[in-house]
């Protein structure tokens, strides 16, 4: 919009920026974080505030359309995008249903050109990769993730009492859990999205195959991490203002990203970890890289499953007892508050989806995986595809719904 008069934009380019950047983040803060800020300050503080500020209702799927949409604003501001003037174009690359609500993160380049494709020569689906895909997916989570989740959660619902094996089994159990629950996920919303001809980009890249912390954030949620590089880190300065800026840089970038996931001093505490950690790698990469590839692994998966107590536990508390007992800390090797068949039951299916991910290293969902595939191999997909409805009852919502 210009004035009249002068011809001059009554709002600069920087201005309109801020303006989208305060709305987004407003919001997100407002629906996220509001009773997390609340909860910080100190007690007669908290006491005084309005009951409904800690029940607030949290939008569904607002994390991820709150930064497509900036992502987008930022790109239109630094000239690495086109305005989009088609109001309708836009909304459909918003709110595209199979990513909305958990991901992956897409961003305008990616889609709003596959969207015109559809506009002009309407939809020619991918039914094929899409139910193949989609089906792999599904048995993902549905025989890998909720059954590793029916055996470890009634163990975490007392993780004072785990015992180390018991420690060991739930770590071991959740970071197979939440890869199955995500990238299962992530595979029925590539897989819908070729029903519509439309391309999402990959978001894992076998992460549990990582030779360093810094490749695995390369491969896990790959287009989180983008997203927090391209439009966080390099904005923060990246490694340009020499290393003691670009450790802050991490750690703040990583920092925010753990909040990003939920509004938790668990989640803070893990992303500060995680950027503690990429700090670490960066300082002592080369005496890293000579380390013995297995071992390289070994250990990049073991701090990853660490990690995850914090992410998992449901307070600081819980995550506390249940790091203490992994290390043998106040911790027995036989526990005796839980059925010895579902800890065995726990371990073999943990180690089954361990072994899963160290020896199929190319994603289901690269594009052309299926190529090829003969109509044995499509009949046992077919099967999986049957076996995972029948559990379909004894599902749980995905875990980055909550996200």
């Amino acid at each position: 919009a210009k004035d009249m008069e002068s011809g001059k934009p009554f709002l600069s380019r920087l201005r309109i920026l801020q303006i989208s950047l305060v709305l987004n983040l407003g919001l997100l803060f407002f629906f996220k974080y509001t009773g997390f800020f609340i909860k910080s300050l100190p007690g007669h503080v908290e006491a005084q505030m309005p009951d409904w500020l800690f029940h607030i209702v949290l939008p569904a799927g607002i994390s991820f359309y709150s930064f497509q949409t900036m992502s987008y604003m930022i790109d239109v501001y630094r000239g690495h995008a086109k305005v989009e003037k088609n109001f309708w174009l836009f909304s459909s690359f918003v709110s595209f249903f199979p990513h909305l609500v958990a991901g992956p993160l897409t961003r305008h380049d990616q889609l709003i050109p596959q969207l015109k494709k559809i506009a002009q020569e309407g939809i020619k689906p991918w039914w094929r990769d899409g139910l193949l895909l989609f089906t792999f997916g599904l048995a993902k989570k549905i025989l890998i993730a909720d059954r590793i989740s029916e055996l470890i959660d009634p163990m975490l619902n007392d993780p004072g009492h785990l015992g180390v094996s018991g420690a060991w089994i739930c770590m071991i159990g959740y970071t197979m859990q939440i890869y199955f629950d995500f990238s299962g996920y992530s595979d029925m919303a590539l897989g819908i999205a070729r029903f519509f001809s439309i391309e999402l980009p990959q978001n894992f890249a076998a992460p549990y195959r990582s030779e360093s912390i810094v490749e695995f954030w390369r491969r896990w949620h790959m287009t989180l991490s983008s997203w927090l590089r391209d439009y966080l880190y390099i904005s923060l300065g990246g490694n340009r203002q020499g290393p003691s800026r670009q450790k802050i840089n991490l750690m703040l970038t990583m920092f925010l990203g753990g909040l990003w996931h939920g509004a938790s001093w668990n989640f803070a505490i893990w992303g500060l970890f995680h950027g503690f950690l990429l700090i670490l790698n960066h300082a002592f990469s080369e005496s890293w890289n000579r380390v013995w590839l297995p071992l390289r692994r070994a250990v990049t998966l073991l701090l990853v499953g660490i990690g995850w107590i914090f992410f998992r536990a449901a307070d600081l508390s819980g995550a506390t007892q249940w790091f203490l007992q992994l290390w043998s800390f106040n911790g027995n090797w036989k526990p005796e508050s839980f059925d010895p068949e579902s800890l065995k039951k726990a371990a073999v299916l943990g180690l089954v989806a361990l072994a899963m991910t160290q020896f199929f290293p190319r994603p289901m969902s690269e594009p052309g995986r299926f190529a090829g595939w003969n109509r044995w191999q499509i009949a046992g997909a077919g099967v999986l595809f049957s076996i995972s409805l029948m559990f379909l009852e004894h599902s749980s919502k995905f875990l980055y719904f909550q996200f």
